[in-house]
């Protein structure tokens, strides 16, 4: 019986992990299966250490159009997918991940959190890169999109 209530209050002290997250644009893009780890907390932190015209939410929603339509850079997801079905079909899976790159980070080629919001993407099922889309706080350049091995 002691081992069954020690087992018991183990149980309920431990974090579930459950948090907050941005949500709407993936919803709006029937992303139900993606890993959505774009905490909350993070953004709200990052907007209030660095205030910008572009707010957490709207820079989601830019990264998502970049990484769905651009595919300038020879090994964004669009360009190793090959067509935007094709990208779809592999950012929508539970495998696949979706973050905010956090504060005291920086992108691969050195974009800091300070002057952009940087969505990193993970697709297990494309590729091991990592893809990044880069979105200027203060919207002085249009967002874009990379992936990097």
């Amino acid at each position: 019986m002691k081992k069954v209530l020690l087992f018991i209050l183990c149980l309920s002290s431990l974090s579930l992990g459950h948090y907050a997250v941005i949500s709407r644009p993936l919803r709006s893009l029937n992303l139900d299966k993606i890993k959505n780890d774009l905490r909350l907390e993070e953004a709200q932190k990052q907007e209030k250490l660095f205030p910008s015209a572009i707010k957490a939410e709207e820079a989601v929603a830019l990264a998502l159009v970049s990484f769905l339509n651009d595919s300038s850079h020879i090994e964004s997801p669009l360009a190793l997918a090959g067509t935007e079905e094709a990208l779809f079909s592999h950012l929508n899976q539970y495998s696949s991940e979706i973050t905010f790159l956090l504060v005291g980070e920086e992108a691969e080629p050195g974009e800091q959190v300070n002057q952009n919001w940087v969505i990193q993407l993970k697709m297990p099922t494309l590729s091991d890169h990592i893809f990044f889309a880069v979105v200027k706080r203060d919207g002085s350049r249009c967002p874009y999109n990379y992936g990097f091995n």
